[in-house]
């Protein structure tokens, strides 16, 4: 049973504490509990009403409460809605706090060495791909293949390798997989793939031509002047999903090398949410197949029902078409009784009119060798 306001306790509180302060106790606005009041028919300080309070002047004192005369459905509160979490939620966060509390640990704390000693093979494949001259839409050089993605200045590439081979080894360490993408390698995590990436920030600014260009544009040479320049900061950044799925890059307290439980952490929660979605799509998809079943069981019942109903529409008409001939048939043999009576044509006539009739009767069902017959014409 839902519960009523209570009209005097609302009165008192409105008129002992301005509504920005009531107002939250109820779950609404200041706007929202005014509307309320008059609702209620709870009277309210007029306008200005607290500033003289605080400068000690004059006020009026609280009204008393009338009986009420409105709607009595206004009495009632709102209904609390509780949203019912499902066991399959339940167990995906709880593999999330298992990360979370494992990142926290001091003792796995994931440290990148200044030199490495022994490179992970997918990382030493990306630096020895970067051989090629593969360069991104602002100029940095991009490793060739689908290894890891990486873009970043020369000058940033060795850190950028280090960060991904402690990286890698922690992910491996955890039970994480890389796996091929369509561009570039993967991290599977809880069987979801994310995609991660190693960016370095550039300034853009306004690409200003060289002396020897405008020379050479001056001599009518072809030339092309990109519209921007990008100048690498020395900033990097990894990002998951493109940066979907959260980031961690290069800060005034941090660096990416101090944040790499961080951005497991971030995997671990964009992965979570992905099998949520999946998984709220299949209860979704089980609950539409349920529901599609049910349907087509009440469509086939309609279906045999509206057949057995045309069955009689059609038994009905037939039994109706055999009694007016049955009728027709006695008219004409009473006429014909009456004159000179009936010849051996009219007769036989009847005879097989009568046949017919009966032929035609659900009731009767008589057999006709002829009009039973079902002749197919050859081609």
């Amino acid at each position: 049973m839902r519960e009523e306001y209570d009209r005097a306790q609302l009165l008192d509180e409105v008129w002992a504490e301005p509504v920005t302060l009531v107002a939250p106790r109820y779950g609404l606005s200041d706007v929202g509990l005014k509307k309320l009041c008059r609702r209620l028919q709870v009277p309210t300080p007029a306008r200005g009403h607290w500033a003289k309070v605080k400068s000690g002047r004059g006020i009026p004192p609280k009204p008393r409460l009338k009986a009420y005369t409105g709607d009595p459905r206004h009495l009632l509160k709102p209904p609390k809605v509780q949203r019912p979490r499902s066991e399959a939620t339940e167990l995906v966060d709880e593999r999330l706090a298992a990360v979370v509390t494992y990142e926290q640990d001091p003792a796995h704390l994931i440290k990148v060495p200044t030199r490495v000693t022994r490179w992970h093979p997918l990382v030493a494949a990306t630096r020895d791909a970067f051989q090629a001259s593969y360069k991104d839409s602002r100029g940095l050089p991009l490793p060739g293949g689908k290894g890891l993605n990486i873009a970043v200045s020369s000058e940033q590439r060795a850190r950028a390798l280090r960060i991904a081979n402690a990286l890698v080894r922690a992910l491996e360490e955890r039970g994480y997989s890389l796996v091929p993408g369509e561009h570039h390698l993967d991290v599977q995590m809880f069987g979801v793939r994310l995609s991660l990436s190693v960016f370095e920030a550039t300034k853009r600014s306004d690409y200003v031509p060289s002396d020897a260009e405008r020379a050479a544009k001056a001599r009518g040479d072809w030339m092309y002047w990109p519209r921007y320049r990008y100048t690498p900061s020395g900033r990097l950044e990894i990002r998951i999903g493109g940066g979907y799925g959260g980031s961690v890059k290069d800060g005034a307290n941090q660096v990416v090398e101090e944040q790499l439980n961080k951005l497991i952490m971030w995997m671990a929660k964009r992965a979570v949410s992905i099998l949520q979605f999946r998984e709220e799509c299949a209860r979704a998809e089980e609950l539409r197949q349920a529901q599609r079943r049910e349907a087509l069981a009440k469509k086939a019942v309609q279906d045999a029902e509206k057949g057995k109903l045309e069955a009689l529409k059609v038994a009905s008409l037939r039994w109706q078409q055999a009694q007016v001939i049955r009728s027709y048939l006695l008219a004409m043999e009473n006429r014909a009784a009456g004159g000179s009576g009936l010849n051996d044509e009219q007769r036989a006539y009847l005879l097989w009119a009568r046949a017919k009739a009966d032929w035609l009767d659900p009731l009767v069902a008589a057999p006709d060798p002829l009009l039973d017959q079902e002749i197919r014409i050859p081609y």
